[in-house]
């Protein structure tokens, strides 16, 4: 007696994902296996497409457990294949599904488990128990940690892209960000060498943002507008007390708050703001590539009665002296415009390093790697982090070639370029907390729930949710009660390499070395993915938009501080800024950096279908219906707004740090 299963073969759609090669297919059961078949008697796999064929057996294999693939070189040479997942039906209609999405060498043959998701305890047979420690044995000898420096959290274990696992490469038609190069990038926006104005409108580029502030940058309304809405809206707080190092007087910001008020009263009434970069104090700015200078600025704001953020009071260093004088906005044109650049080339600094790079890249690596080292791909937790770690390992390495290596672009272009690199990554880790990653309490800490017109707050708050809920429901349906939680070893393995390597073991950052309860495990796995995707996408997508006005966003000052009031001039000011192949270098960069992510990596589109049980289909589909919903709201409100805030729109969000 025969059995006859149904296979059905699904080619990724990604390129040079079809092979000529001979691929051959077996299948493991309960009750035995059957012999090794070849698929497609011979003809060729083309990507994108699904080739169905019917398997025979001498007796029943029971309930199928695995699929093993085998390639075989044709006549040209290796072609390696992308199998995006494989369909079994048996005699008695049981459809079995195996989501895939691996390349398939010669060296060794793939090895696909059946989709439903399951924890370490739940492989009910020696053949899956054989399959788990293989898995997870060859994971952890591809995926390794490596220290990167001192007081940084770890990386992995691969200082070229080549290097990496095939599975971990950015597919060839994705937008490759900084694998594009500096000069294809400066043709794409006609940028070109001869020098112009530093105060000219520039217009190589179409973007309404761009143009605006290109236009508007010397006003004190747009330079508070972007602590809101610009490329790094995350380090504004609420001042509670005026810090002591930032001797701010009545009598000096008096006027600017109006006659019936007065500056104590206001901080009183939570309307007085404070931008702080104090991380940067002493660090000593690259001088290798011409004469940079570094500041840490305070920057003081007032939210005034028709809602406008303005600057009131600006000291360029943490200490206050002679020599340190506190600018404000009725000091000359060229004093406060001056204060209000130092500022911007603070933040510049900080943002790049810090807001971007360590909190989105580096932790998004961090999230990464333990993931791969120590979630099986049937965990339900690996199929829900899965969309949202895929490429960063690629692009990180990308970053640490092209953008942080010696003579890279921050040395080339950037105050904190050099040896300021480590200092402001390793200051950065430190101020690193779980409260500060997390967005609701990140807000309530910085006391800007209230603040009038910040729309990241608003647009952050509504995808924060979305996540939420989305990660509750994956995790109500996998995990019945806290003790389940506590007693996945998978995933107590996971949070604590998360600590050990990532925050490496600090204590004092308040993140979890181990989960409790579902509700921990919920928080914590939100603050992964929105990390991964919401808040990348706000410090990134408009880094362009923002910083390709020189002005605007100086990233070095090739002239010291002013130490006195009234000695600063127009002639000056150009002088303090990038200029030359410095200035295009960094405008290329962030246009890089800015590019749009591909439709089909959107947040909520998962192209890899890893889930197969109907349930968990059902509250991705909501997860969706949730992200079109936000992206009408946002849409409506925008349409009123003089300047759109877009960066956190979910058809611009990318699921993963990969670009």
């Amino acid at each position: 007696m025969t059995v006859m299963y149904q296979v059905t073969i699904g080619t990724g759609d990604v390129f040079f994902a079809g092979t000529k090669d001979h691929i051959s297919v077996m299948l493991v059961g309960t009750l035995g296996s059957s012999e090794k078949v070849v698929i497609g008697n011979w003809l060729p796999l083309w990507r994108g497409g699904t080739h169905s064929m019917h398997l025979t057996t001498k007796s029943e294999l029971g309930d199928i457990l695995l699929v093993k693939l085998f390639k075989d070189t044709f006549l040209f040479g290796e072609d390696d294949w992308y199998c995006s997942s494989v369909q079994v039906e048996a005699a008695n209609k049981m459809i079995y599904h195996f989501p895939s999405y691996s390349w398939v060498t010669d060296s060794t043959p793939l090895e696909i488990i059946e989709g439903t998701a399951r924890k370490r305890h739940e492989y009910k047979s020696p053949t899956l128990e054989q399959y788990w420690m293989k898995e997870m044995q060859k994971r952890q000898e591809e995926y390794q940690w490596a220290v990167y420096a001192p007081g940084v959290p770890h990386k992995i274990h691969c200082n070229n892209a080549a290097d990496l696992p095939v599975n971990a490469k950015i597919p060839l038609e994705r937008p490759m960000g900084l694998l594009l190069t500096i000069q294809e990038a400066i043709s794409q926006q006609r940028v070109h060498e001869e020098e112009r104005s530093q105060f000219e409108v520039r217009r190589t580029y179409v973007s309404s943002v761009k143009d605006f502030v290109t236009k508007h940058w010397q006003e004190d309304k747009l330079f508070g507008y972007q602590f809101l809405n610009g490329s790094n809206p995350i380090l504004i707080k609420q001042c509670k007390k005026i810090p002591e190092n930032f001797p701010v007087t009545e009598q000096m910001v008096g006027p600017f708050l109006g006659p019936k008020t007065s500056l104590q009263q206001e901080v009183q009434k939570g309307n007085i703001y404070l931008v702080d970069y104090e991380m940067l104090d002493g660090i000593k700015a690259n001088s290798e590539a011409g004469h940079k200078y570094l500041g840490a600025p305070m920057c003081l704001l007032y939210v005034n009665p028709i809602n406008d953020l303005l600057p009131i009071a600006i000291q360029i260093t943490q200490h206050p002296g002679p020599d340190c004088p506190i600018f404000l906005p009725s000091d000359s044109e060229y004093d406060w415009i001056l204060a209000k650049m130092w500022v911007r080339n603070a933040d510049v600094q900080v943002h790049q390093l810090v807001s971007h790079l360590l909190r989105t890249h580096l932790f998004g690596e961090i999230f990464c790697i333990a993931t791969l080292r120590q979630l099986a791909s049937a965990h339900p937790i690996f199929k829900l982090l899965m969309p949202h770690v895929n490429y960063t390992l690629h692009i990180n390495i990308a970053a640490r070639e092209l953008l942080i290596s010696k003579d890279g672009v921050f040395d080339q272009g950037f105050s904190s370029g050099g040896n300021a690199i480590l200092q402001v990554l390793q200051r950065g880790l430190e101020r690193a907390t779980y409260e500060s990653m997390c967005l609701p309490d990140n807000l309530a800490a910085r006391g800007v729930e209230k603040i009038p017109n910040y729309y990241f707050r608003d647009d952050a708050q509504k995808i924060w949710l979305a996540i939420n809920k989305f990660t509750e429901n994956i995790v109500d349906l996998y995990y019945e009660n806290d003790t389940n939680v506590q007693c996945d070893p998978e995933l107590q393995a996971w949070v604590k390499e998360i600590f050990i390597e990532g925050l490496l073991s600090k204590q004092s950052s308040g993140f979890p070395s181990s989960f409790d309860s579902k509700a921990e495990l919920i928080k914590f796995l939100t603050m992964v993915i929105f990390t991964c995707s919401g808040q990348h996408s706000s410090v990134n997508v408009g880094q362009y938009d923002w910083g390709s006005c020189v002005q605007n966003s100086p990233s070095i000052m090739g002239k010291p501080a002013p130490t006195k009031k009234g000695q600063v001039t127009k002639a000056d000011i150009a002088e303090a800024l990038p200029k030359g192949s410095q200035k295009l270098t960094v405008i290329a960069t962030t246009f890089l950096l800015s590019q749009p992510t591909p439709v089909k990596t959107k947040l909520g589109t998962y192209v890899e279908e890893r889930f197969t049980e109907l349930e968990a289909r059902a509250h991705i589909s909501d997860f969706q219906q949730a992200m079109l919903k936000i992206e009408e709201e946002i849409t409506k409100r925008n349409s009123g707004l003089p300047l759109a805030y877009t960066y956190l729109l979910p058809s611009l969000i990318d699921n993963s740090v990969a670009v």
